[in-house]
């Protein structure tokens, strides 16, 4: 059985992953974005590796905060874990809440590869003229991408250049489905009011245990790639510590995004995955 414990930042889907690696004597796997980066534990919360958990996880601590790292690559990371565990008849649990890693994991999301190639001309292109460029390179896509999201319209017209592949064609000739058996989707979702209560404290709790120090430490030991760099909670720190902002605009800032970030998740979960809704750890638990 493949257990995904599915839920918003500070919802203790830690400790319940780790109570189910106990009951079920098996390995997890995290599909946290920022967890996959060494240094980097306060800011995401990442689990101690003086607990006696941290060596059943796969996938922490696994690249330099220096490097980028695709959802591409993630994939065949994850589903080599999933596949050795599975052969030795174990059972798996996945835990984290980036939606976009276990979706393309778990489902018959496959990437083309492409070739490298040069688009540093469409830095120079306004994007009304991106956006028209798409439109004629993709109509589909292109009516799916705001006009000022410059960045996803760069990348969109990038992947049918360098590919020959459209977005929207790749879209087509996937079935969404599971590829995997007996894929249980357990999805916490605490009271909302609760939840915003819980992220704010834990804000506070970062600071208390060293964040701004541990972000000197990697501003210092590391050229922080640009996805580590936009982590909620180190850009803000960051902008701190390069006198843009005061300590307390930028504990605020890590709060409200924080939130935002949370609601975010739960419309992508309640959006992509058919799961088992529970309020409480405890509910959870119970029905595992």
């Amino acid at each position: 059985m493949i257990y995904v414990i599915m839920g918003p930042t500070c919802s203790g889907k830690t400790e319940i992953a780790n109570i189910l690696i106990d009951r079920l004597n098996c390995e997890a796997i995290n599909f946290d974005a920022f967890q996959i980066y060494k240094d980097m534990n306060i800011g995401t919360s990442k689990l101690e590796e003086s607990d006696p958990h941290y060596s059943k996880y796969r996938l922490l601590d696994i690249i330099s905060p220096s490097e980028t790292f695709s959802v591409m690559e993630y994939q065949k990371l994850a589903r080599k874990a999933i596949n050795d565990s599975l052969k030795e008849h174990k059972d798996v649990v996945l835990v984290g809440g980036t939606g976009l890693y276990i979706r393309a994991t778990l489902y018959d999301y496959e990437f083309t590869e492409e070739k490298e190639s040069d688009n540093s001309d469409l830095e120079k292109l306004s994007n009304e003229e991106l956006f028209n460029l798409l439109e004629k390179l993709d109509k589909e896509a292109s009516e799916k991408i705001h006009i000022n999201n410059r960045k996803r319209l760069i990348r969109a017209i990038s992947m049918i250049r360098n590919s020959g592949i459209s977005k929207s064609e790749r879209i087509s000739s996937q079935k969404h489905q599971l590829i995997y058996d007996n894929v249980r989707f357990l999805f916490i979702s605490p009271n909302r009011e609760k939840l915003y209560e819980n992220i704010n404290k834990r804000v506070l709790s970062m600071i208390d245990q060293g964040l701004v120090e541990e972000v000197k430490g990697l501003l210092n030991k590391y050229q922080l790639s640009l996805t580590a760099s936009q982590g909620i909670g180190y850009k803000e720190i960051i902008d701190f510590l390069y006198g843009n902002c005061s300590l307390e605009v930028a504990i605020e800032l890590i709060q409200k995004r924080s939130r935002n970030y949370a609601k975010r998740q739960i419309t992508f979960f309640k959006n992509q995955f058919e799961y088992e809704l529970f309020e409480s750890k405890e509910e959870l638990l119970k029905a595992i």
